[in-house]
């Protein structure tokens, strides 16, 4: 790869890694029975209302668990928005006001909204004596060097020599040195949640949800690299409802939480998506190489996909055989799929003209016309 490509994947990365059974099962599935819990627990979650936060609370909820949140109230969830009035509301600010969280007990901690390290220390030095297990929900990009597939708990994570660090730039470092905190502080009660990409109703970021609207709108669809180039993500409900598992057993640890169950390509997953629309669709899977030199960005334009070879090899082939054991479960795609269309039509008007991530439509059709054309004209020869 030219150097100049190469600074761009690169780039691109850097500047996205910080914004995760039934596998080939595409008809509809059933919703899970959830059975209350044993015992009803006390769970504080920072955060709450973002992404994964309303699933972690409808989950908790289900079981039977009673539930506080803590946030500057600034942000309105988009899923499960009537159970807001069955959880207890604590305002503050991870910043500078932590005063709710003083002289106050829970059975456990859920941090989901932590940036820095820095926020991680204040709020676990104010409830170290006042809850039993903290869970913080760092990132699987914790990793020192993403070229090698089948990374896992045990490889070494990303360091820095400042310790204060508060660069976003640095979002691995900062997600490792916040395990750490955690860690000392919590011991035996600490449990870490590495979480791939996370998708699914409610999607913050459109870095999934991508596929799925611009495969139900039909037509020629750009698809990257090879057909069977692994993917990974996991569901937020999923994820949710493993990290209230961990908390109820008591199973301290670090977990890389990242799905699908077993090896999975991007032509499984498109076509999956695909088996839950209408409308007609074609798939032209256009070479890496290509994509590159025609500034086509992996991860943030083609969402959920990084080239192969290269310092990024391994950042969709994360070994995930540590959580299963530990009681990681995966809805089918279908599902998936069906819901984040579902949540993305009750969205307005004006969210929906605006998408975070996914390739514009505009470039998309410009990029395969000049590919088509190049493939013509290779096919004449």
């Amino acid at each position: 790869m030219k150097s100049s490509r190469r600074a761009f994947l690169r780039s691109t990365a850097a500047t996205t890694m910080g914004l995760g059974l039934g596998l080939s099962t595409f008809g509809r599935s059933k919703q899970k029975k959830i059975k209350n819990s044993s015992s009803s627990l006390r769970i504080l979650i920072l955060g709450g209302t973002a992404f994964t936060g309303p699933h972690q609370i409808k989950y908790a909820l289900d079981r039977g668990h009673k539930i506080s949140i803590f946030n500057r109230g600034k942000t309105k969830p988009t899923v499960h928005k009537k159970l807001f009035d069955r959880v207890e509301h604590l305002v503050g600010d991870r910043n500078d006001n932590l005063t709710a969280l003083e002289s106050r007990e829970w059975d456990a901690v859920i941090d989901n909204s932590a940036t820095y390290p820095r926020w991680v220390r204040q709020t676990t030095e104010i409830l170290k004596g006042n809850a039993g297990t903290y869970l913080f929900t760092s990132s699987l990009s914790v990793h020192a060097s993403f070229d090698k597939r089948g990374l896992n708990e045990e490889n070494p994570v990303a360091t820095t020599d400042d310790p204060t660090v508060e660069d976003m730039s640095k979002y691995g470092a900062l997600k490792a040195l916040s395990e750490d905190v955690t860690r000392k502080a919590f011991r035996g009660g600490a449990i870490i949640v590495r979480p791939h990409l996370i998708v699914g109703p409610g999607d913050t970021t459109d870095r999934w949800t991508y596929w799925p609207v611009r495969i139900e709108r039909g037509g020629e669809v750009l698809s990257p690299g090879i057909p069977s180039h692994q993917t990974q993500y996991i569901d937020a409900r999923d994820l949710a409802e493993f990290d209230i598992h961990l908390i109820e057993q008591g199973m301290a640890g670090t977990y890389s939480a990242v799905g699908p169950l077993a090896k999975y390509s991007m032509a499984e997953m498109l076509y999956g998506i695909r088996a839950v629309v209408s409308n007609k669709v074609s798939f032209t899977w256009v070479d890496q190489e290509f994509l590159s030199e025609n500034e086509v960005a992996p991860w943030r334009e083609m969402t959920a996909w990084m080239p192969s070879g290269g310092e990024y090899d391994g950042f969709t082939s994360f070994d995930n055989r540590k959580a299963v054991s530990a009681g990681l479960t995966y809805r089918p795609l279908a599902q998936t799929a069906r819901d984040t269309l579902n949540w993305w039509h009750t969205l307005p008007d004006e969210r929906k003209k605006n998408p975070k991530a996914g390739l514009a439509p505009d470039k998309e059709k410009k990029v395969l016309k000049k590919w088509n054309k190049i493939r013509k004209t290779v096919d004449l020869k």
